[in-house]
């Protein structure tokens, strides 16, 4: 595994801002361990995140279980097969960003569906309105990507997908389940999942409340002069200007 590092932005002169980009080119047979090690898969490259995973024999020890939706049923396609379909998809996620203020874009015009991936399909009445994909990695599935349609909240979909699925992967013995990196408002919701721990950069941690405090930082920060305050709030080099308490 060869990383590599990008250093975009810097400040110096009146902040201590270091703006590194940490990356990876992973062999084949590095995949799990980039995974282990807090990397995440950006298909061309390998990216170095706060991730987070849950561990699966713990959340099937603790979860909740949660009843099969009346009217729901669930299929897993192949990639290659959803790749034949995308027209089918594309249409949930839009729904699935414009519901949570999201920008960021999957890119489904150049990015191949293959059988490396599971799709999980979720019908409501016999029309798609979730879906979500996998990629496995020896013990360790990496959930890359969820979407919903939200036009049934109390279908709560996302809640039980993940029970489907997490119950699914530790039925065939997989250890590890992926939830993507651990930024924003948006991301709060995983500390609530048993099993959680997520990547300091250093180690994985089951400390929620740290991982909440850095939510709580990435909220904060609108200019340079917060991300100061934060970053020196944080690991102890000063108090901080404005009124930021971790």
């Amino acid at each position: 595994m060869k990383i590599w590092y990008e250093h975009p932005f810097g400040r110096l002169d009146k902040y201590d801002i270091q703006l590194v980009k940490v990356y990876a080119e992973v062999e084949p047979e590095e995949e799990e361990l980039a995974l282990a090690q807090g990397f995440i898969d950006l298909d061309d490259k390998w990216q170095q995140m706060r991730s987070t995973r849950i561990n699966i024999s713990e959340y099937v020890k603790s979860a909740s279980k949660y009843k099969q939706r009346k009217g729901v049923t669930v299929e897993k396609w192949k990639g290659s097969f959803a790749q034949k379909h995308v027209d089918l998809l594309e249409p949930i996620y839009d729904s699935y960003l414009e519901h949570n203020d999201f920008v960021s874009r999957f890119p489904f015009n150049s990015y191949t569906l293959t059988d490396s991936e599971v799709v999980w399909c979720y019908y409501y009445e016999e029309k798609i309105c979730a879906w979500s994909i996998w990629s496995k990695y020896g013990k360790s599935i990496d959930n890359w990507q969820f979407a919903w349609d939200y036009e049934k909240p109390n279908l709560h979909l996302g809640k039980f997908s993940l029970y489907n699925e997490i119950h699914h992967a530790h039925a065939k013995n997989y250890k590890w389940y992926y939830l993507g990196g651990g930024y924003d408002n948006s991301c709060k919701w995983k500390v609530s999942l048993p099993g959680f721990e997520w990547w300091t950069g250093k180690e994985w941690s089951k400390d929620t409340g740290e991982f909440l405090m850095h939510i709580k930082a990435d909220n904060f920060v609108e200019d340079l002069e917060d991300l100061d305050n934060v970053y020196r709030s944080i690991y102890g080099l000063h108090k901080p200007n404005r009124d930021y308490n971790g």
